[in-house]
């Protein structure tokens, strides 16, 4: 086999398998099950190889990213490191506490016919020397796979979406991909049998589309608006930046009119998700985008005009298939049945920091905080708390204050490098796009302080997705910057 046929062949498998995954992660249940998860890890890390295959390592464009998150991996592993008790009673003196509680549990006499084998057992010099920063090793295990998956995504989609026509097609599969999510997930309102796709019984009565929370269907769709919008007018203004002289008006507003299209229904089915604080997320980065947008168009009128097309066919939608239920969630500090109103998440937050302090240097473990916020979870609460409701604080609880800074360092470069830059940027079509995908980078930034659609499979490699197409379409406008 020629270079240039593995080259091309090399080509396809990640276009496609790109595209495939796309695909794979809303529609499997928003990839929160562990074959999901595993699906979709083992579908990136063969990715990666083929790239790999295709250029060697180091055919990947530099970010300026790689040591910040590189450290922050290297100081989650080291989390799993065993080290003496005394120096953990330094690190961390919760999760010192914590294990010195499971020790005492653990060395307790189990017969009560041996009254001093209690004393000796809790004196027993067995019990372990040496023990984690993090109270479950195995969980900090796969959340840091997990974190592992997605930066090799970026990197991966940041080199690939460095040529406009591959970004445009993931631009594209994203946009399709979550107009028929969208759709799917208001024909199944509509025919609520209490299980996703019609079959599949959940626990949780929030669920909507094939999502089990209806918060993480609206922070994918948040992500996809800005997207789809930038898409119609992409059509609109693709004549003034060189389009084919051959093409007709017709064929351009046709395009736009379905980008529009496919727009107001991913804006019916975030307002049919119930979820406020993606519709408050949402309309936010929607009023940035259309302000950004309309100083880069022909006509400012033109913005303007297509957002209040957007808002009318979204609300014809709404009005079509019942806007009551909509008003009254939206009008109520009530949710649905075992939704954590904003109410209990307050409490929540509340109760993590009066309790954070002894974990702020190190945290208690990635990926761990349902066991160690389980002996702080506030009265009144009827269920365990599996997440923060927000990503940052959770972050900070489990990593403290060093993963904290590691991940602000990196983010930092992120906006600093390439989101800055984009919502700046002027210069050709695909401006328009660095504008939309910034915005949508934003969007679920902001959803995440009230929510943890970061940590939902089908989110977080979307988030990872589109920040990769960011970048790459950053690298495209440097080169062509240079080449003119």
């Amino acid at each position: 086999m020629s270079v240039d046929t593995l080259e091309k062949w090399c080509d396809r498998i990640l276009q496609w398998g790109l595209v495939s995954l796309v695909v794979f992660t809303p529609l499997a249940f928003g990839t929160v099950e562990a074959w999901s998860i595993a699906l979709m890890e083992w579908g990136i890390w063969m990715l990666i190889l083929v790239a790999i295959l295709r250029v060697g390592i180091g055919g990947f464009a530099r970010t300026g990213l790689e040591i910040p998150i590189a450290l922050f991996v290297a100081f989650c592993a080291l989390q799993m490191v065993p080290v003496p008790v005394a120096w953990l009673q330094v690190l961390s003196p919760r999760v010192a506490e914590m294990y010195s509680t499971v020790d005492v549990i653990a060395a307790s006499p189990i017969s009560i016919a041996q009254p001093g084998a209690g004393d000796a057992a809790l004196l027993d010099p067995d019990l372990p020397a040496y023990r984690p920063v993090s109270i479950d090793p195995a969980d900090t295990f796969n959340r840091l796979l997990l974190v592992i998956s997605f930066a090799g995504l970026f990197f991966l989609v940041a080199w690939w979406s460095a040529r406009p026509e591959r970004a445009l097609q993931l631009i594209l599969a994203v946009t399709i991909t979550a107009f028929a999510v969208s759709l799917f997930g208001l024909v199944q309102y509509l025919t609520w049998n209490g299980r996703i796709y019609w079959f599949r019984r959940i626990p949780s009565t929030s669920a909507f589309g094939p999502f089990v929370n209806h918060n993480h269907f609206a922070g994918y769709v948040g992500l996809v608006i800005p997207i789809a919008v930038c898409l119609a007018f992409f059509a609109f203004e693709q004549k003034r930046f060189g389009g084919r002289k051959d093409e007709i008006a017709s064929e351009r507003w046709g395009r736009a009119g379905l980008a529009l299209f496919a727009a107001a229904v991913l804006v019916a089915a975030l307002f049919f998700s119930l979820s406020r604080g993606g519709i408050l997320s949402s309309a936010i980065g929607g009023l940035g985008l259309f302000i950004l947008v309309s100083r880069r168009v022909t006509s400012r009128l033109l913005a303007w005009s297509v957002a209040a097309v957007l808002i009318v066919v979204a609300l014809g939608f709404i009005a079509w298939i019942g806007a009551d239920v909509v008003s009254n969630q939206i009008g109520s500090y009530r949710t649905i049945e075992n939704e954590a109103s904003f109410r209990f998440r307050a409490v929540v937050w509340k109760a993590m920091a009066e309790n954070i302090a002894p974990l702020l240097k190190t945290g208690s473990g990635l990926g761990t905080f349902e066991e160690s916020f389980a002996p702080f979870t506030p009265p009144g609460s009827a269920r365990r708390w599996d997440k923060a409701h927000n990503d940052y604080l959770q972050l900070l609880w489990e990593t403290g204050v060093v993963g904290f800074l590691l991940f602000a360092a990196a983010a930092f470069v992120f906006i600093r490098r390439f989101w800055w830059p984009a919502l700046r940027a002027r210069e050709g079509p695909l401006s328009l796009f660095r504008v939309g995908l910034a915005i949508s980078v934003f969007t679920i930034a902001l959803h995440s302080i009230v929510d943890f659609n970061l940590q939902i499979g089908a989110n977080g490699f979307l988030f990872a997705l589109v920040s990769g197409v960011l970048v790459g379409l950053h690298r495209a406008a440097e080169t062509e910057r240079a080449s003119a």
